[in-house]
């Protein structure tokens, strides 16, 4: 069920531009950063969000980073989509800093 909603609301874009969230599910912990500037492919942008988890003390999360988006209004609708999603399914919501790879 994560996973279908990270796809649904990834978009083809070039992985390196763009704008985009990084979400992760902990058990019912489900951690959201801001939207931030795409720097990095999304394979890298999610092995240094699942390392920042793992530093604050989330072990084993299970992360995802839509492709990003063009414009960062879109993107932030989608993560407010994800969000909404998440709280209805009653999981313990935590937003995050946007990544600063």
């Amino acid at each position: 069920m994560f996973v279908v909603l990270a796809v649904l609301v990834a978009a083809a874009q070039p992985a390196t531009k763009g704008w985009t969230f990084c979400i992760a599910e902990a058990g019912d912990d489900i951690f959201v950063t801001e939207v931030f500037k795409v720097a990095l492919e999304r394979e890298k942008l999610e092995a240094l969000y699942a390392a920042k988890l793992r530093t604050g003390g989330v072990s084993h999360a299970d992360v995802q980073c839509p492709a990003p988006l063009g414009e960062k209004t879109d993107a932030i609708n989608a993560q407010f989509v994800a969000i909404e999603f998440q709280r209805k399914l009653s999981h313990r919501l935590h937003i995050e800093p946007p990544l600063k790879p």
